[in-house]
């Protein structure tokens, strides 16, 4: 057998792995600092001019062993996990894939090289990326150890606006002092300000979200501290500090599912590692208005810190994740989830352009986070996934929480305003009177009115950005019904024939003789030819098939939408009979007191929040044997009181430190789930003027909610 080795020509090395590699001419730069800072450089100095850069480092050089060996040995790396510099500090090495080398061929179409170690003879190398020029030769006119390369024939037209983006990039992309980076164009010094240094609450932003993920007990604690509200927030919201709360998640329970059950969650997050991130909030600028109705802090912030959200792998950033580009895809759900934050029900999400932070991650704790080859991203497997998810949940409690104390202070504005019996402004329209013949009294009350409107005409705005986020929602349900609605119309006019198809198929095989003959021994031994077996099946699937028909145009017969005075205990014994017809295992037990008890009301609105709860019960019990529904009925004031219980398993283990969060838009712990239920259910309770006073989350499900009176 005959060994065989690769040979691969030069300029095809050249063309993958320098000029495709690197996309951009910075995130080449960055490689060769990356380079430096791994030989355990103190300085680091790049040149720029137009045609040409000087990269040069005072850090361990290299002997001619060590470039025969190492540095022209491709795919090889020396580099371990950690290292001292020369003042005997911890660096993790930044570099493994032994490539980032040929970032000087996306640079310059020729390098000269001078390398020089303590007691070595220096070394010229010297290279156009052919075999016809790439040569090594002793070089001792570089008296200090270290590492310059000149880079000629630049790739790149450099100018200072363009040294300057440099100098941005790397304040970005390296996060660490042990290293100083030095920037000049022609001469010019360009300073490098790193990012997130320096930053202060009030001036660069105004709440901080801090992430820790502890992998072996797969915990997220995300920690909040703000100063957005002013103290008289603490007037109306009671539940935590204003100023700085903590939250504490099981992530194997937060992604548990069928799919994802419990221990592959645990077994998956634990081999992720431990990470953290620390995200800074603010906004530009509050509107004066907004300032006074939400008792905000700051009317605007002098220096708001905007850089994104990077990604960093120790010291250096990962290319890619440098804040530029929205890798977490916050733009997405912001768009998913509209709402504003004052919206009683809707989910705000916070915008992309509203927050800037950093995340760590580290080359041995988090190695399943793996380098794509070219080193301009990170490999998005399962526990990229997971990852992601993780700082979701987290920007999510920001979210909740945040949005929990403006709904608070927003019920302050909510109040009717007092309308006069008689109003100056209608006397101006009718021309009763003229403006000119008011008196200061008059004109004072004209005043107030036109306030009033004005007030008013801002709740009215609101309110429509309220409906047109939830029609965005309920538009999707919609149309899904309307299609199912059509076809049920059809399939109902072809009733009789599904529900009598039976009866007439086995009189004619009756008639035929044949039917004796398939019910005989020999030919009922396979279901799959069992000829009665399975048409009586088919009459049992027909019959649940009707059901749904006749449920489906039910629900949107036009009279269950007007109002009008309902017997409570009719009403629910209605929907207990619906739902009893077509789950035998389930049984619902509702109780109204006092029996007589009459409530002016629409159908849909009983339909809608009972169908859904009963629904929600249905489908987390489903191993169940028997399922037992308990809903209590009563009058408060002017208002109704209901509790409803089930004797089920309760809610999925992440939401029993929150229950309320299963209120939230598209909330779900089902896999094919819409988490849109318990919202649905919250917005029609809301829009009755009612709410939802607790939930319980162990030994079965319980929710105690008020039906209030508007229609």
């Amino acid at each position: 057998m005959e060994d065989l080795q690769y040979i691969i020509d030069d300029n095809t090395i050249v063309e993958l792995l320098g000029l495709q590699s690197f996309t951009t001419k910075e995130s080449a730069i960055l490689e060769l600092v990356k380079n430096a800072y791994d030989a355990g450089a103190k300085l680091l100095e790049i040149k720029i001019y137009a045609d040409s850069l000087e990269i040069s480092d005072n850090g361990n050089g290299m002997s001619k062993e060590e470039f025969k060996n190492n540095w022209l040995h491709i795919g090889k790396s020396t580099k371990g996990y950690s290292f001292k510099d020369t003042d005997g500090k911890i660096r993790i090495a930044a570099g493994a894939k032994g490539v980032g080398r040929f970032a000087l061929a996306r640079l310059g179409a020729l390098v000269i090289m001078k390398s020089k170690k303590d007691n070595c003879d220096g070394i010229k190398w010297t290279t156009d990326w052919t075999n016809e020029n790439n040569k090594l030769s002793d070089d001792n006119s570089k008296k200090s150890k270290g590492t310059v390369f000149d880079i000629q024939y630049s790739r790149d037209a450099w100018n200072i606006k363009q040294a300057k983006n440099l100098a941005d990039y790397l304040g970005r992309t390296y996060f660490d002092n042990s290293m100083e980076i030095q920037l000049s164009f022609c001469e010019e010094q360009i300073p490098i300000e790193k990012c997130f240094s320096n930053l202060q609450l009030g001036k660069n932003y105004i709440t901080s979200i801090n992430l820790k993920f502890n992998a072996k007990k797969t915990t997220l604690i995300t920690t909040i501290e703000s100063d957005e509200f002013d103290e008289a927030v603490s007037n109306y919201y009671k539940e935590e500090s204003i100023h700085k709360v903590s939250f504490t998640k099981d992530m194997s329970a937060e992604f548990e599912t069928s799919s994802e059950p419990y221990e592959k969650n645990k077994e998956l997050l634990q081999k992720l590692g431990d990470f953290s991130a620390d995200f800074y909030f603010g906004m530009d600028k509050n509107l004066s208005e907004d300032k006074e109705k939400f008792l905000y802090k700051y009317d605007s912030l002098s220096n708001r810190i905007k850089k994104g959200i990077i990604l960093y792998r120790n010291a250096f950033s990962i290319s890619s994740y440098e804040g530029y580009k929205d890798w977490l895809q916050l733009g997405k759900r912001s768009r998913a989830s509209p709402a504003s934050p004052s919206h009683p029900t809707g989910s705000w999400r916070v915008r992309e352009n509203q927050i800037s932070g950093k995340v760590h991650i580290d080359k041995e704790k988090n190695k399943v986070l793996q380098d794509l080859v070219n080193r301009q991203g990170l490999v998005e497997n399962d526990y990229y996934n997971y990852f992601i998810r993780i700082i979701e949940s987290s920007i999510s409690d920001f979210e909740h929480y945040r949005q929990g104390i403006i709904r608070a202070v927003n019920k302050k504005n909510k109040e009717e305003p007092v309308r006069e019996e008689k109003r100056i402004s209608d006397d101006l329209i009718n021309k009763t009177r003229q403006l000119d013949n008011l008196s200061d009294k008059d004109k004072k009350q004209l005043i107030t009115e036109l306030e009033t409107y004005k007030k008013n005409e801002e709740e009215h705005f609101k309110s429509e950005e309220r409906y047109r986020y939830d029609v965005r929602i309920l538009n999707i349900l919609a149309t899904a019904g309307l299609k199912a609605s059509s076809i049920a119309h059809e399939l109902n006019n072809d009733r009789n024939q599904i529900s009598d198809n039976y009866e007439f198929i086995v009189d004619a095989l009756k008639k035929y003789n044949y039917w004796d003959d398939l019910n005989s021994y020999e030919k009922t031994q396979k279901s799959y030819l069992n000829v009665p077996d399975l048409l009586r099946k088919n009459k049992e699937v027909n019959a649940k098939f009707l059901q749904f028909v006749d449920t489906l145009l039910t629900e949107v017969e036009k009279k269950q939408f007007y109002p009008q005075i309902y017997n409570i205990k009719t009403l629910m014994e209605k929907i207990k009979e619906r739902w009893s017809s077509q789950y035998s295992w389930v049984s619902i037990n509702p109780t109204v007191q006092p029996e007589e008890l009459e409530y002016k009301t629409a159908e849909d609105i009983f339909n809608v929040i009972f169908d859904n709860l009963i629904l929600n019960s249905i489908q987390q019990n489903e191993s169940k044997d028997h399922l037992i529904i308990s809903i209590d009925i009563s009058q408060n004031g002017e208002k109704l009181l209901v509790k409803y219980d089930d004797n089920g398993c309760g809610l999925p283990k992440k939401y029993r430190s929150n229950p309320n969060r299963i209120l939230d838009p598209l909330e779900t712990s089902r896999e094919n789930g819409h988490g849109l239920g318990m919202w649905i259910i919250n917005n029609t309770l809301d829009m009755t003027s009612g709410n939802v006073l607790e939930i319980k989350p162990k030994d079965g499900f319980s929710i105690k909610f008020i039906i209030g009176d508007k229609i």
